[in-house]
Order: C-alpha cells, then sequence, then structure tokens
C-alpha cells in the first residue's frame, strides 16, 4: 500500500471526515479514440468447496451425514468423523422417559445394494479401495420403547471447537441448528425398512429446548423391504431445531437417506436450477459473472488418492453418489455434483469451467499420490481413469443425447448442451510428472475437441523458478492455453504491480514478456489480499488492481476473486468474498467493489488519468470505457486517499449524457463488513440484537444531465463507477 493510504488508515481516528480539504483535480475523456477491445468475460466466479461452502452452506439440503457415510473415513481425525458405530456424526441419540434400545451404524444392510464401480482404481494405492463403495445405514433395536426412541439430526451447526485455519476441529454439531423460519414448509425424505417392527416411526422438529417446532409426522406399515417415505413440516416458530426420527415400538428397523429441503420458495428459481439456498445465489447472480471455475483450486485435485474429486462418482441418482473427505478435511456428500455445478452455472449465466485432476494430488498435500505410467497396465489405467474423466465430461456437457455421456445428461433432466468451452487440467502444480501427464491429457482433448480451451497453470506463486519452469513448458508447448495464475498478496503488492500485464511490461525472473502476438492468454483464477480477513483498505488496493486487469483484458482474459464464501466460525481461508451462516450472509466491500466493476464497456478508451495540474494524481486509479453500440460510457475509479477529490470532467462536447455515480467510501479503512467473523446466529451468545447489517454499501447519486464539462466529488477512500448514458 504507498505510504498516504497507510497514513491515513493510522490517522483515520484523529481525524472527522468534514475537516478533510476538497482537492481540485481534472479529467479529460475523449470518447472518438479506443483503445483496446474488452475481454467480454473477464468477470466470473471461482467456486471452491472450502470452508463450509458447499454443504452445509450453498446447497439448501440441510441435514449433515444425511446418509451416514461418516464414518470408517480413511485419514479423518479422530475427532473428525465418527469413530464409533453408536455415534452418528452430527446426530444425536434420543431416549424418551423409560426407552430402552440401541441405535448402530451397519454396513450389512445397504439401502444400494451394489454401487456401480465407475472406475478401475490403483491396485497398488495405500487405501482398501472398498471403503469408497462402503453404504451405512442405522439400525435400530428398541427393548422397550417407554415415551420413544431414536435419533435427531442437528444440521450443519457451529461446534465448540471450531477454528482457525490450520487447527483441527469437528463439525460433529451435537446443538439443535436446522434454521427453521415460522410457516415456512419443509420437504422431508427418508428411507426406511422393518425387520418384524409393528410401531410407527414419528418424525417432528424440536427446538434446543425439547418443544416441538412442527407439525408431526407418523409413518406406519414398515416391510421388510427398502421404502422412501415424503411429508412437509410446518416450522412453527424461527427458532433452530433438530429433526427428530422415533420409533414407539418394541422391535427392529433401518434408517438411510434423510433429506431435509425449505420450500420450492426458499429456493434459487424454486429448485429448477439446482437444490441451491436463494440468498446466496441471489448474491452470486449479481455480480453479473461470465464464467464459474469449480469444484476447486486443492479441492479439485484432492490431499490424497483417496480424497480426489472423480466427477463421475457425483452424478446420477443423489443415494448413489460416492462422498469423500475432501482437501480441506470435511466430508463432502455430493448431494451437489458437477450435474448440479452446470445448472448452477447456466443459472447465472456464466459459462462453466470446470477442473479436473490429472492423477497428481495437491502439491501443498506433498504430492501424496501421482498416478504410475511405468507399465502398459498403469498407463492404460491412466487413460481409463484421467483421460477418459476429460473426453466424457466434454461428451457428457456437450454431446448429442444419442451419445452415451449425452444420454445421461439427458436422463438426468437436461437434453440441451450446456455448450462447454473451457476445461482446467490441474492446478497450482508443478514438476516434470504433472506435465507428463498433463500432455497426454492436453493431446487426447485437442484430437477430439480442438475447439475446447484448455486452462494450463502457472503454479501457486506470482513469481520465482516455479513460475518460470512452468511457463517455459507453456511456451514450448501449449500456447493456445489459458495460463491460469494465482496470488495472495499485500495492499502494497496490488498498488505497486498495475502495470503487470502492460505491453512489454517483464513476465516472470526470466524477462520474458506477455505477448499479445501469441495465443497464450491469462487467467488470473485466483488472487485476493489474504492478510486483512477482508478490511476495506485491502478493497481499495484490489480494485486499483483490477481497473489494471480492465485496462489490459487483451491479454488477462478472466478474472476470480478467491475463496468466494465462508461460513463463519469454519474459515480456512481469511480473504472472502462473502460470508454467512445458516440463515443469512454478510457481502463483504471486496464483494461490493467487484460488483461495482463488473459490468463494462466493449473497447477500453485512451488511458483517462486524473491530473492535479501537470502531474497525474497518483493516488486516483481509473478505467474508461465505452460500449459503441450504445455509446453508454463507464468511468471507474479508486480515490486511494483520506481526502475528497472535486474533479472537472471534460468529455465530448457534441454529446449528451444522463449521468449517475455508484460508490462505496469509508473513512475508516478498518471496517469490515461481516464483522467477528465467528460470531453468527446459531452461537450460544447470539442475542436480539444479531444482525446482518453491512456497515459498507454501494451508495447512488443521479446527477442527471451533463455536457461538455461537469464536475465531480471522488470521496475520500472511494471505490466507484460513473455511467453516462448517451441521451
Amino acid at each position: 500500500m504507498n505510504k498516504k493510504l497507510w497514513i491515513a488508515s493510522l490517522t483515520c481516528g484523529l481525524l472527522s471526515h468534514s475537516w478533510a480539504q476538497t482537492e481540485q483535480r481534472q479529467l479529460t475523456i475523449d470518447t472518438k479514440e479506443l483503445g483496446i477491445e474488452i475481454s467480454p468475460t473477464l468477470s466470473g466466479l471461482f467456486f471452491e468447496d472450502i470452508n463450509q461452502s458447499l454443504d452445509g452452506g450453498i446447497c439448501a439440503q440441510m441435514i449433515q451425514n444425511n446418509s451416514f457415510q461418516a464414518y470408517n473415513v480413511p485419514d479423518g481425525p479422530a475427532n473428525e468423523f465418527s469413530q464409533s458405530d453408536t455415534i452418528f456424526f452430527g446426530w444425536t441419540v434420543v431416549k424418551k422417559k423409560d426407552a430402552v434400545g440401541e441405535a448402530r451404524t451397519v454396513s450389512d444392510h445397504p439401502l444400494v445394494k451394489e454401487l456401480e464401480r465407475k472406475y478401475n482404481y490403483d491396485p497398488n494405492d495405500k487405501y482398501d479401495d472398498e471403503l469408497r463403495y462402503a453404504q451405512y445405514c442405522v439400525r435400530f433395536d428398541i427393548k422397550s420403547a417407554g415415551e420413544g426412541f431414536g435419533i435427531a439430526a442437528n444440521g450443519y451447526g457451529i461446534t465448540p471447537t471450531s477454528r482457525e485455519r490450520g487447527a483441527t476441529y469437528s463439525n460433529n454439531t451435537q446443538r439443535p441448528s436446522l434454521p427453521v423460519v415460522a410457516k415456512t414448509k419443509y420437504d422431508l425424505g427418508l428411507y426406511l425398512q422393518g425387520e418384524q417392527y409393528k410401531g410407527k416411526v414419528s418424525v417432528w422438529l424440536e427446538d434446543i429446548d425439547g418443544n416441538i417446532n412442527s407439525n408431526v409426522l407418523k409413518i406406519s406399515k414398515l416391510t421388510d423391504e427398502w421404502k422412501k417415505f415424503t411429508g412437509t413440516l410446518k416450522a412453527k416458530r424461527s427458532k433452530d431445531s433438530r429433526l427428530v426420527i422415533m420409533g414407539d415400538a418394541a422391535g427392529t428397523f433401518y434408517l438411510d437417506f434423510v433429506t431435509l429441503l425449505p420450500e420450492a420458495s426458499q429456493q434459487w428459481k424454486k429448485g429448477k436450477a439446482g437444490p441451491f439456498r436463494k440468498d446466496m445465489m441471489e448474491a452470486l447472480a449479481s455480480l453479473n459473472p461470465t464464467f464459474m471455475r469449480f469444484p476447486g483450486g486443492c479441492a479439485s485435485e484432492g490431499p490424497n488418492y483417496f480424497g480426489q474429486p472423480f466427477w463421475k462418482n457425483s452424478i446420477g441418482a443423489p443415494e448413489e453418489r460416492i462422498g469423500f473427505r475432501n482437501h480441506w478435511g470435511y466430508l463432502t456428500s455430493q448431494y451437489v455434483g458437477f450435474y448440479e455445478y452446470f445448472l448452477m452455472a447456466e443459472s447465472l449465466g456464466a459459462s462453466p469451467l470446470p477442473v479436473l485432476n490429472n492423477g497428481v494430488t495437491c502439491q501443498f498435500a506433498g504430492h501424496q499420490y501421482v498416478a504410475p505410467l511405468d507399465t502398459e497396465e498403469d498407463r492404460q489405467r491412466f487413460y481409463d481413469i484421467f483421460v477418459k474423466d476429460a473426453l466424457d465430461l466434454i461428451e457428457f456437457c456437450n454431446g448429442p443425447i444419442t451419445s452415451t455421456w449425452g444420454k445421461v445428461r439427458a436422463e438426468m433432466g437436461h437434453p440441451k448442451p450446456f455448450n462447454l468451452k473451457y476445461l482446467g487440467i490441474g492446478n497450482e502444480n508443478r514438476g516434470e510428472k504433472f506435465w507428463e501427464r498433463f500432455d497426454i491429457i492436453y493431446k487426447a482433448v485437442k484430437a477430439q475437441y480442438p475447439d475446447i480451451i484448455i486452462v494450463s497453470t502457472s503454479g501457486a506463486f506470482d513469481a520465482g523458478r516455479e513460475f518460470d519452469a512452468n511457463y517455459k513448458e507453456i511456451d514450448s508447448k501449449y500456447a493456445d492455453t489459458y495460463v491460469d495464475e494465482h496470488y495472495y498478496k499485500n495492499d502494497e503488492w496490488f498498488f505497486n504491480n498495475t502495470n503487470r500485464y502492460a505491453p512489454n511490461a517483464k513476465r516472470g525472473g526470466e524477462g520474458m514478456t506477455y505477448d499479445r502476438s501469441k495465443p497464450t492468454r491469462v487467467f488470473v483464477g485466483e488472487f485476493a489480499n489474504n492478510n486483512t480477513n477482508n478490511a476495506y483498505h485491502s478493497t481499495l488496493a484490489e480494485a486499483a488492481y483490477w481497473l489494471s486487469l480492465e485496462q489490459n483484458s487483451d491479454m488477462v482474459v478472466m478474472a476470480a476473486y478467491a475463496p468466494l464464501f465462508c461460513k463463519k466460525g469454519y474459515n480456512k481461508w481469511n480473504s472472502n468474498l462473502i460470508w454467512f451462516d445458516n440463515r443469512g450472509l454478510w457481502r463483504t466491500t471486496n464483494y461490493y467493489y467487484q460488483q461495482l466493476f463488473s459490468k463494462a464497456g466493449n473497447r477500453a478508451l485512451k488511458h483517462c488519468l486524473v491530473m492535479n495540474g501537470n502531474k497525474a494524481d497518483e493516488e486516483v486509479h481509473t478505467s474508461a470505457t465505452i460500449n459503441t453500440e450504445t455509446g453508454e460510457v463507464y468511468v471507474k475509479f479508486v480515490n486511494a486517499e483520506a481526502q475528497d477529490k472535486q474533479v472537472s470532467i471534460s468529455i465530448n462536447k457534441e454529446d449528451s449524457y444522463i449521468a449517475e455515480l455508484e460508490y462505496i467510501t469509508s473513512h475508516d479503512t478498518s471496517i469490515k463488513n461481516q464483522g467477528d467473523q465467528n460470531y453468527y446466529s446459531s452461537h450460544p451468545d447470539a442475542d436480539s440484537s444479531f444482525n446482518y447489517n453491512e456497515p459498507i454499501t454501494p451508495q447512488l447519486k443521479r446527477l442527471g444531465k451533463v455536457k461538455g464539462t461537469f464536475s465531480l466529488t471522488m470521496p475520500e477512500n472511494s471505490v466507484g463507477v460513473l455511467r453516462l448514458n448517451k441521451k
């Protein structure tokens, strides 16, 4: 960060806004002198299953461990998943008065008798691959029902062992955490099977004090075959609750695959675009994304062979999908799988950009697994798993319904193609073993689908030996790829690197340039200040940098902030665009600059500098673009100084416009819209004062008709956009 901004931050408690001086500046805009074409895909999303973003987050299904698979999970720390067959992760055994019985996890009574083996896994890896296919359910043996014996689903809550990044923790929520809303209906689904059980099974919502919080559903006539039962529960009060499933007679029965979703009105597009939370999807839609990368960076690779998200295991009937312990240390159920990700992107008007593993797991987890290529059998297995995964995914997205995987897509409810254009292979990888496997997949995809744009990687850093080595490979063999660059930096770096992608700027330590004469283009797939927990001053720095990306979007064709979501209390990363809990969300000021800057014209205007006499004001960063079809002009700016700037703007005299200014500003640059990152609606200490208020939100000023020369105030520490609609 530059010195003036730091001084402003340090002295903000000593100066009142009314004391700040307003300085005079000048800005000239020539709408006739056009610059580069602005990339139409510059602004997009990166969705990673991190920070409980998916299950317990954007997925509207409310029951954690709904198919009882959080048991006997490889590599799970002792406190992370169920270690006993009588302890159910996210559930509580409930014994009412005089009840005597036992509930136990069993694997000899599966709902799905035989899961389809879609991959011929490596027999030499350290895991017992049968663990992937192990199916568990709960067996109830009731000796005396008393007033009822059963279990209760607590949902996705927060436990006392919640953690910062790097520590171990458990999501084994024992506090009722289902965020039900009064008078709202919840659609229940569950599978039951009896074993000479003559009683009823009752289901209801119950709050922490044991008060029933819904109608009671009674299920009878259980048979010796699995049967799905459905019903609707209507909440009485807006109070965190649990879902109680209770037997009322002696005997034995089995339970599996329990789901609870809010009524269609509470889901995104009424549930027609996947089972997604309405408020979180609405926040994404407001960013006007043009692409969506998923299911992650490190999460797409997995920490080990067992933890890789093989996409074919995530499609088809939800009951038959295979969950796994993901890179970030919790269970991904795959209730939302690749098919739902494609629906999600489509419903947002964003091009999907899936990222596939290429047989090399996450380097930060030590590359625990590298798919062997030593023997013919190894090479065939690599083709069958990793190469075929890429080719089949493209067919799943784009193939006709007469094709093998196009038919699967159609049977799932989407006969029209998803129009896949991009495919990422690997994430933040490096080294000979990675590039050898990348090459095999790259050549196979290009041979069959030459129009697919492959996304390669420059590694995990903005510069250095790894960065240079990766670019050397790309320059020599994969010049037609988009290179995925990642960097998490501080404010000073963002302010000082606004020329990173300028023509003739040096690229890395070898002195190469970002050569626009070659087909290689940059995808800034992950960037953020990861040191400030979304304090407002990081917004000023990132926004200034974003304007440089826009002005160089003939080279940088796509960019996305990362991570996208973080559930309060589960943060494994300290820069997150949107923070949320079970009932609501907080948009950061980083979110708001992304929203303000998400729309642009199709051509840049000559770089418009805000002048202070004969010198450019180095504290004001700008980017001006024009829509050449409508004549609408966008002037985006960052005033990174704690004083207002009165700017005299001159524009072509023959044109008149209707002007509006939208901006965010704060005298205090330490403010965080999300407040305390570990304080949330279901926190035991939360009281009636709890709210989802955001201290800093966009302000809109309608300036009316302007022509020739007019005046505009850029507030102190502000990020904004002046929109000029041609009259």
